[in-house]
C-alpha cells in the first residue's frame, strides 16, 4: 500500500512538472511570436505535445511556419486548427497566403474570398481583392514559356535569415556583394530603437561578399567594421569602374543616410566613408539606388508628384551639378509600388519590381524597353515563372555578360526569409553587351550624343541561311559529393534544377552523368557504387519529366582519377576532385547553345595521366571491349585485374554494360580482346564509340568513310 502511494505521488509530480514545463514553453513561444521572432517561436511550438495543443497553438504554429518558408507545414497546421474549431478570420487570410505562396492559385482564391466575408475596412477589402486578381493572373499565366531557369545559391551563401540587395562586382564576374541580417552582424541583437535586446531584438543587416570558385561558393566574408556598424548597412551598388561603393545606413530600414566609399579604408583603417551628396534623399525614404554611370542615377521614391506609392526617378549630373529628379512617367510607374530599378548598359532596357495586379503575388520583376524612334517605353512585361514567384522577388540585376541575373526572393524554395537566386537566361540579354554614356530617354536643351552599340563579334554565330544568332552559354561543372554520399546536396540540387530546365528549353539535348570516386574497396564495388550515384542524379531528371531515353549514366569508380593521389594517404584536393559526377551533353546545336566545361582546376603536376588520356580520347572515335551485360553487379577477376573498367547504361534500359579499355585505334582494342579471349572471357567484343556513345551497325556503315579506322574494324568484327 505504501509502495502504491509512492508510485501515485511520483506520477502526480511528473504530471505536474510536465504540465508546468509545457506551460512555460508555450508562454515563451507566445512572447517570441508577438515579437515576430518566428524561428524561435516555431522551435518552442514544436516542443509542445500535439495531443495537448489547442487550435490556437496550431494556428500560431502555422503562422510561424509560413513566415519561416514552411508553407506545406503551415497549411497542415491551419487545417488542424480549423478542424478543432478555430474560426477567427485570420486563419482564412494566412491559409490563403500559404496556398498562394505555393502557386495554388485556385485554392488561395477560395480562402481569400472566405476572408473577405469578415473584412469591414474598405482599404483592407481592396487589398484582398487585388490579391485575388493576382491569383487570376497566376492561373492565366503560370504555364507561359519560361525565359530562364533559376537556382538558389545554396546554404553556403543563404541562411534562414534575409539575404538582400545582391550586386555583381564590376571588376570580377564571379564575385557578388549583398546584405544580410544573419547572426554575427555588428551590434548584435537590437530592437527598433537601436538598443541591445538579447531576448526580443533582431540582427541588423551587414554587408558581405562571396565568390564562385571552381564551381563552388567561397565562404561568405563580412566587410570591415568601419563599414558594417550597429545600424542596417544595405549595399546599393558601385560606379562603373568599381572605384566607389554606395551603401545605405538606416536604423529602421526605411530612412537613413546614403554613403559613398572609395576604399580608402585599405590605406587608413580609421577612414570613414563620406555622405553621398545627391538628389537621392534617403532621409525621406528614397531608396534602391542604381548608379548607371558617374553622371546618371536611377532610384525609387515616394516623393510628391508621383503616380502612387513608390515611383522610379532618374537624375543626371551636368557640369558638376545633379539635375532635378525626373519621374519615368506613367508608361513605367503606376498607382502601385515600383522599386529596385536596373537599367542595362544600353540604356534602353529597364528591369524593376512592382506589386501591381499583373503579378503572381506580392512583388514581381518586370521588363520594359525604350524605343528610340517612338521615344516611348513598352508596356512592362512580367518576366514570368520561374524568375517570379508568388512571393516577393526584388533587386534583379543582369550580369555583365548578359547570360545570368541575380535577385532576392522569399519564395518557399528559400532556406528562410529572402534568399539570393541566380537566373540563367535562355536568350542572352544583348542590351547588357552595349554601352552608352547618355541615356536616350532623358531630354536636355542640347542634343545628346549616343555611343556606338554593337554586339561583340565573337558572340555571333552564323548559320547556313546567313542568319545571325547570339550564342547562349552554359557553364557546366561537376556534381561534387562527400563522405555522407548525399548526392543531391543544396549546391548540387541547384545545379540539377538548371540541368532540368536546360533539357526542357532544348528538347534535342541528351545528357550523361559519369560517376568518379576514390579507391574505397574492391574495384567492382567502386565501379558499381559510382554508377549508382550517377543514377541518383539521373532519377531526379526522370522524376521531373525528362524522358529517360535522353539520359545515360556511367560509373568509372577510381579507375580514371582526375587528381593524382600521392603516397598512401589521400590529400584533400584529390579527395574533393575525385569524388564527383561529371556531366556531359550531346546533340548540342552550336548556333543555340555553347557549353563551357568547368573541370576541377589543379596544377599540371597534379593532373592524373589516366584521366587526361580518357578525356582526350572519348570526344572522337574510340573503342572499348565489352565483357558483360547484366542487370546486377558483375563480379569477376577481369574487373579487378584491369584498371580501365567502366559501367554504363541508358536510363530507359535496366541492364548494365561492363567494358574494359579506351582506345583510339581498332588494332589496340583488338589486341586486348585477344588477350581476354585467351583468358576465357568469351563474351569479349570490341564496340566502337563516337563522343563516348556506342554506335550500331547502321551508324558504322554511314561513318566508315568519315572515320577510316572503322573499315579496319569491319574486317574483323561482325555483329
Amino acid at each position: 500500500m505504501k509502495c502504491l502511494r509512492l508510485i501515485l505521488t511520483s506520477l502526480c509530480l511528473f504530471t505536474f512538472f510536465s504540465v508546468s514545463a509545457q506551460k512555460g514553453i508555450l508562454k515563451q513561444a507566445n512572447k517570441y511570436f508577438q515579437a515576430e521572432k518566428y524561428y524561435e517561436a516555431l522551435e518552442l511550438y514544436n516542443r509542445i505535445d500535439e495531443k495537448e495543443a489547442t487550435e490556437f497553438i496550431f494556428f500560431r504554429r502555422g503562422v510561424s511556419n509560413f513566415y519561416t518558408n514552411n508553407s506545406d507545414a503551415a497549411i497542415q497546421d491551419f487545417t488542424k486548427s480549423r478542424r478543432m474549431g478555430y474560426d477567427k478570420k485570420e486563419i482564412y487570410f494566412y491559409a490563403a497566403k500559404a496556398l498562394h505562396s505555393k502557386k495554388l492559385f485556385t485554392d488561395a482564391t477560395r480562402f481569400y474570398k472566405n476572408y473577405l466575408r469578415y473584412v469591414e475596412d474598405r482599404v483592407e477589402e481592396n487589398k484582398i481583392i487585388e490579391l485575388i486578381k493576382q491569383c487570376k493572373f497566376g492561373i492565366d499565366n503560370q504555364y507561359n514559356d519560361q525565359i530562364a531557369f533559376v537556382e538558389n545559391l545554396g546554404q553556403g551563401v543563404n541562411t534562414e535569415f534575409d539575404e538582400i540587395n545582391p550586386v555583381q562586382s564590376p571588376t570580377s564576374q564571379n564575385k557578388y556583394y549583398f546584405s544580410s541580417n544573419r547572426p554575427g552582424s555588428h551590434g548584435g541583437l537590437r530592437n527598433l530603437k537601436g538598443y541591445k535586446d538579447e531576448i526580443y531584438g533582431k540582427y541588423f543587416a551587414d554587408m558581405y561578399a562571396v565568390e564562385l570558385s571552381s564551381g563552388n561558393w567561397t565562404p561568405v566574408s563580412a566587410f570591415h567594421p568601419v563599414l558594417n556598424g550597429p545600424k542596417n548597412d544595405i549595399i546599393e551598388g558601385f560606379n562603373p569602374d568599381g572605384s566607389v561603393m554606395y551603401f545605405f545606413k538606416s536604423q529602421d530600414g526605411k530612412t537613413g543616410q546614403m554613403y559613398a566609399d572609395t576604399f580608402s579604408i585599405d590605406k587608413d583603417p580609421e577612414a570613414f566613408p563620406k555622405l553621398f551628396l545627391s538628389p537621392v534623399i534617403s532621409e525621406l525614404g528614397d531608396k534602391d539606388l542604381q548608379v548607371f554611370n558617374n553622371t546618371t542615377l536611377i532610384f525609387s521614391s515616394k516623393r510628391k508628384g508621383g503616380y502612387g506609392g513608390y515611383d522610379l526617378y532618374i537624375s543626371v549630373n551636368r557640369d558638376g551639378e545633379w539635375g532635378i529628379p525626373l519621374n519615368l512617367g506613367p508608361e513605367i510607374n503606376s498607382r502601385y509600388d515600383e522599386v529596385s530599378p536596373f537599367l542595362t548598359k544600353s540604356g534602353t532596357k529597364l528591369y524593376f519590381s512592382s506589386d501591381r495586379i499583373e503579378s503572381f503575388g506580392n512583388f514581381d520583376i518586370y521588363g520594359s524597353e525604350f524605343n528610340n524612334q517612338t521615344q516611348k517605353w513598352s508596356d512592362p512585361n512580367n518576366l514570368g515563372i520561374p524568375i517570379n514567384s508568388a512571393m516577393d522577388d526584388r533587386s534583379f540585376s543582369v550580369s555583365s555578360d548578359g547570360m545570368t541575373a541575380i535577385f532576392s526572393s522569399d519564395r518557399p524554395e528559400s532556406f528562410g526569409g529572402s534568399d539570393l537566386f541566380l537566373a540563367y537566361f535562355k536568350d542572352q540579354i544583348n542590351e547588357q553587351l552595349m554601352y552608352i554614356e547618355d541615356v536616350p530617354f532623358v531630354r536636355f536643351e542640347e542634343e545628346l550624343l549616343t555611343g556606338e552599340t554593337e554586339v561583340p563579334s565573337d558572340s555571333i554565330v552564323s548559320t547556313e541561311d546567313n542568319e545571325a544568332y547570339v550564342q547562349k552559354e552554359y557553364v557546366n561543372s561537376p556534381l561534387y559529393y562527400s563522405n555522407d554520399e548525399i548526392i543531391l546536396n543544396p549546391v548540387n540540387s541547384g545545379k540539377m534544377v538548371r540541368i532540368k530546365d536546360l533539357m526542357i528549353i532544348y528538347p534535342e539535348l541528351q545528357v550523361t552523368f559519369s560517376g568518379h570516386s576514390l579507391k574505397e574497396g574492391m574495384r567492382e564495388f567502386d565501379l558499381y557504387f559510382s554508377i549508382k550515384r550517377s543514377e541518383k542524379a539521373a532519377e531526379y531528371l526522370v522524376k521531373n519529366g525528362i524522358d529517360a531515353k535522353r539520359i545515360s549514366v556511367k560509373g568509372l569508380g577510381s579507375n580514371f582519377p582526375h587528381t593524382t593521389i600521392t603516397g598512401s594517404q589521400v590529400n584533400r584536393l584529390a579527395e574533393k576532385n575525385n569524388r564527383r559526377i561529371d556531366i556531359s551533353f550531346t546533340n548540342v546545336q552550336a548556333n543555340r547553345l555553347k557549353v563551357i566545361e568547368e573541370r576541377p582546376a589543379v596544377s599540371e603536376g597534379l593532373r592524373d595521366d589516366s584521366f587526361e588520356l580518357y578525356i582526350n580520347t572519348i570526344p572522337d572515335l574510340a573503342y572499348k571491349i565489352q565483357v558483360a551485360k547484366t542487370k546486377q553487379m558483375f563480379k569477376a577477376n577481369v574487373i579487378r585485374k584491369y584498371d580501365s573498367g567502366i559501367i554504363e547504361k541508358k536510363m530507359s534500359d535496366d541492364s548494365y554494360t561492363y567494358t574494359i579499355g579506351v582506345f583510339d585505334r581498332y588494332n589496340q582494342a583488338r589486341n586486348l580482346k585477344s588477350e581476354l579471349l585467351r583468358q576465357g572471357i568469351l563474351e569479349a567484343k570490341v564496340v566502337p564509340y563516337i563522343d563516348d556513345h556506342a554506335i550500331n551497325s547502321n551508324q558504322i556503315q554511314v561513318l566508315k568513310d568519315i572515320y577510316t579506322d572503322l573499315k579496319e574494324y569491319l574486317k574483323f568484327e561482325s555483329e
